[in-house]
């Protein structure tokens, strides 16, 4: 199976105004290295965003017909546990759509105070409106982790997640903004 053309993402997200590099796992805080190499140490490497909301962009090569990739977009952030019920109602958030003959029907987000914030942006629903299609827009799932906040979905090839990332960087944009609007707890040891 080909590798993910990690280079050609990073050009990509350049053009668009995202400042970025292929990642090293020297990048991560030596304390976050085992909570994120599940998603940052597979085969097809993974971006360093030097600015933006996201932090990194982990890829995965899964096995279907042809090259496809999950893609885990990181928000990084002190407080959050997996363990967290509270975590889990405040970040999950996934969007809900019906189509009829290849129109959005209605469409929206469900899921905790995320998905709210992010039904209530109006260019995140233009973009969904718009992108529904979209095998990288369908697969979108927002889910808090140790540490983080990932935003995953599938991508084809480099194109397709460059062509919705602007969607992704906003949805972080309003993860990390909760984030710090919550009080999770202390640091989190687990």
């Amino acid at each position: 199976m080909p590798i993910f053309p990690l280079d050609s993402l990073v050009d990509a997200l350049s053009e668009l105004g995202f400042s970025c590099r292929p990642g090293s796992l020297s990048d991560v805080r030596a304390d976050r290295r085992p909570y994120f190499e599940r998603w940052l140490s597979n085969r097809d490497g993974f971006v360093t965003m030097e600015r933006g909301n996201v932090d990194y962009i982990g890829i995965e090569e899964v096995v279907r017909m042809g090259p496809f990739f999950n893609v885990y977009c990181i928000v990084d952030n002190d407080h959050v546990a997996d363990n967290d019920e509270n975590a889990h109602n405040l970040l999950d958030a996934s969007p809900y759509y019906q189509l009829y003959n290849g129109r959005a029907t209605s469409l929206g987000w469900s899921g905790g105070v995320l998905s709210n914030m992010l039904a209530q942006d109006p260019q995140i629903s233009e973009e969904l409106v718009k992108n529904i299609m979209k095998e990288e827009v369908k697969r979108i799932n927002i889910k808090a982790h140790d540490y983080c906040c990932i935003i995953e979905t599938g991508v084809w090839d480099p194109a397709g997640l460059a062509s919705v990332f602007g969607m992704i960087d906003r949805i972080a944009m309003h993860a990390r903004n909760l984030m710090k609007q919550v009080h999770f707890g202390e640091n989190i040891d687990i």
